[in-house]
């Protein structure tokens, strides 16, 4: 009996056991991951007694990806800690051979040091530095490039920038007075804002006709090196008599108004840069940037003769400027464009004008209906054709870009005009596919992080149940109560998070570096910036989104009047739409939507600009009539409709939610100011961003740093993410991508170089003032 009883216990035992097996699948999964995060920990380990500081941490992080271990997040602190130590004796090294003129050994030590990942800002200013006293100004701007990205103190970036502008003109800036210098600071804030605070309307009127003689005058000059103004660019050309002179800049053609969906919100609010320019003229006649930038001026608003004269005294003034070759490119265009006669000559020039002025503002679907339309009325001009290849180029429109480069072919008789579209018709299908590879790669990554983030777990693979979401939370354990309903989301280990982030913007990069214009990249790219707490480039790539008629969106947590649910936010020019991607109850569980939320579960991360867009979803659509209030709300941002309120709570990844105080402002509003832009809402209410009398007192006058510090590793700010679109330069880009591509990368330099003709050849410069500070730089 006792033998028969011992037997059914042991029976009843195995069964019991093999039943909880069965029950807790996730018990043994999170064991399996503890493995596989135990032999990633002694991978990291080895790296990091090798000192291999930097690649020790990647790999520290990637095991986040499997599960949260303490020992793992103390050997992050740790290694960070050290990094950081690094960094800042290297810097402090540097300084003292800079000072001692051994700058190639300063720029060594800084060199090595940007390996680590860390201050990359304040590294890349001091190589600006170092590059710029070995007289090695190229390499000088492309570090000041990325310094710029990472920098967002105003007084600190207006500094970089007319630095940037002094490397690249050559000029030593111009003396003025106290009252003089705050109008050129306000130019150059100015200049720094186009198409958001700043427009390029002017009252200077546009140029209507030519008269005989101006044809002939206008001719290009052979050679390199610029013509005498006075014999080869026309006079701004006078209206006939009896026509009456025009007094405002030319206007779009309905065609073009038509087209522009999202652009010209906010224009009453602006101020006009050319006017401002226009104004201290004959103060910033020494100028040479400051003649650049009236040449811009004059082109934005018809005047072309005026833009030929002022570029080529730009050149006599700066013969040795970086853009030198650029600019004369610049003259000989506007040129060709003089050579056309008649009304239609008139209208072309005039939609050339509308083009390069909505280029300037990033209004990308204006500048391409002009550009069609000057083509519609001068057909047999062939330079509208090649600038309409390169736009769609730029998008990624192959196929029309195709069309395009193919027509100018057939125009132009000199065969290396000819050979010149070839090469960019050898290029177009190579460079689509590594562009697809890449927005994909970086659509996984981010797509992931939402979906971790939302705790949309339907989303992610079978292991993932071993993962236990915690709430977002924040940094100060005094502000947690309040964060519960300010916080959006679900904390994603933040190392993990950050590199993540780093990763995908690097595969956007490379995209960018391709099509510069594309949606889908562009699209991704937002939403990391965004990340990066940075609004503003945020918006640049929004507003390439938006010109091609897609939404610009965002995810939250909705915080309604009944239950919380994750949504992703569009925002279009006459309507927002909330797509529900799950609901939560009060412990944070997740159920899906009625109706999956696209294919990705994500509402549609990336919208191919091209296909018609089917999906049905659970979502909530408000028309604009609709919404009575939109503001910013310490560190979210609330909607006012008819019935009840919406509060919104952005997902925010790399560090602690702010949730109070000035961080906390600056934070919702880079999301409130996205409902001014696409929208239109221009009575939103934005949250204060400076602080006030009681926040100073209770920080005791200890103000934070505006960046928010996201945690540690560089990632800092606007760091990692920032200066990566703009890292060192395009063509390093390509350098290190171009293996997997079967093309040359001579051709594919050459394809990128004429796309950044055509989109920022006319970019403003800072006008620089004596003294700009060469300062070498601290990391704090």
């Amino acid at each position: 009996m006792r033998t028969t009883k011992t037997f059914a216990i042991l029976i009843a035992s195995v069964a019991l056991s093999a039943g909880l097996l069965a029950d807790n699948p996730e018990k043994n999964q999170k064991k399996e991951l503890e493995k596989q995060v135990k032999a990633m920990t002694s991978e990291a380990q080895s790296l990091e007694r090798s000192g291999q500081l930097a690649e020790a941490r990647i790999k520290y992080a990637e095991s986040q990806a499997l599960i949260e271990v303490k020992d793992v997040t103390e050997a992050i602190k740790r290694l960070d800690d050290e990094i950081h130590k690094r960094v800042k004796n290297a810097l402090s090294e540097s300084r003292k051979a800079y000072e001692s003129r051994k700058y190639k050994e300063a720029a060594a030590m800084l060199e090595q040091s940007m390996k680590l990942q860390a201050f990359q800002a304040v590294l890349s200013y001091n190589l600006a530095l170092c590059y710029h006293q070995l007289g090695e100004r190229e390499k000088a701007v492309e570090y000041l490039t990325k310094a710029k990205s990472g920098t967002i103190d105003p007084k600190q970036r207006q500094k970089l920038l007319q630095l940037m502008t002094m490397l690249t003109t050559g000029e030593s800036g111009i003396s003025v007075n106290e009252s003089e210098k705050e109008r050129v600071l306000r130019l150059n804030r100015l200049a720094d804002s186009i198409g958001l605070e700043a427009s390029l309307e002017d009252e200077g009127g546009a140029e209507e006709m030519l008269v005989e003689g101006d044809v002939e005058a206008a001719e290009p000059a052979s050679g390199n090196s610029g013509p005498n103004e006075e014999a080869a660019t026309a006079a701004p050309v006078q209206a006939k008599a009896g026509v009456k002179p025009a007094v405002a800049p030319p206007a779009a053609p309905a065609e073009v108004r038509a087209a522009a969906l999202h652009s010209d919100i906010t224009a009453s609010h602006r101020s006009s840069l050319c006017n401002a320019l226009s104004e201290s003229k004959s103060a910033l006649a020494v100028s040479a940037s400051a003649t650049f930038d009236l040449a811009n001026c004059s082109e934005s608003n018809g005047r072309t003769a005026e833009a030929v004269r002022l570029l080529e005294k730009y050149l006599e003034m700066a013969p040795k400027a970086l853009d030198a070759d650029e600019s004369r490119v610049r003259v000989s265009d506007l040129k060709s464009l003089l050579t056309l006669q008649g009304q239609n000559g008139v209208e072309v020039r005039k939609l050339n004008a509308t083009a390069y002025g909505a280029l300037a503002e990033r209004k990308y679907d204006r500048a391409l209906a002009a550009f069609n339309k000057a083509e519609t009325l001068t057909p047999e001009f062939s330079r509208t054709r090649w600038k309409l290849g390169l736009l769609h180029e730029a998008m990624g429109n192959v196929d029309e870009a195709r069309d395009n480069f193919t027509a100018y072919q057939q125009l132009v008789t000199e065969q290396s005009e000819k050979d010149e579209a070839a090469l960019h018709l050898s290029t177009l299908e190579a460079k689509r596919t590594k562009y697809d590879e890449e927005v994909d790669e970086a659509g996984d990554i981010i797509a992931d992080l939402f979906s971790r983030a939302m705790n949309l777990t339907w989303n992610a693979a079978e292991n993932r149940r071993a993962l236990r979401a915690k709430r977002a939370q924040v940094k100060k354990k005094e502000e947690r109560k309040i964060a519960q309903s300010r916080a959006g989301g679900f904390a994603v280990p933040f190392a993990y998070a950050q590199q993540q982030l780093a990763q995908a913007a690097e595969h956007l990069q490379v995209a960018l570096a391709l099509f510069p214009l594309g949606a889908e990249a562009n699209e991704l790219m937002g939403l990391v910036f965004l990340q990066a707490n940075d609004g503003h480039a945020a918006m640049r790539s929004f507003d390439v989104v938006a010109s091609q008629a897609l939404p610009v969106s965002f995810y939250a947590e909705m915080r309604g009047h009944k239950q919380d649910q994750a949504v992703k936010c569009e925002l279009t020019h006459d309507r927002i739409r909330l797509i529900y991607l799950s609901s939560y109850d009060k412990k944070g569980n997740a159920v899906p939507p009625s109706r999956k939320a696209g294919a990705d579960g994500l509402g549609d991360l990336v919208i191919d600009p091209t296909a018609a867009r089917t999906a049905q979803f659970d979502s909530m659509e408000i028309k604009l009539s609709e919404i009575k209030k939109v503001e910013t709300n310490a560190g979210v941002i609330g909607l006012r409709i008819p019935k009840h309120d919406i509060i919104l709570s952005p997902i925010y990844l790399p560090s602690f939610t702010p949730v109070m105080g000035p961080q906390a402002r600056r934070f919702a509003n880079n999301y409130t100011r996205l409902f001014v832009r696409y929208p239109g809402m221009e009575d939103s209410k934005l949250g204060t961003e400076g602080m006030s009398g009681g926040e100073k007192f209770a920080m005791g006058m200890k103000i934070a740093d505006a960046s928010m510090n996201m945690a540690m590793g560089g990632f800092s700010g606007i760091g990692a993410i920032s200066s990566v679109q703009d890292a060192i330069s395009i063509a390093r880009t390509i350098q290190a991508a171009k293996v997997s591509l079967n093309v040359s990368f001579a051709s594919w330099e050459k394809s990128v170089d004429d796309q950044q003709q055509l989109l920022a050849g006319k970019a403003f410069k800072a006008i620089p003032m004596q003294p700009v500070s060469l300062t070498y730089l601290e990391a704090k």
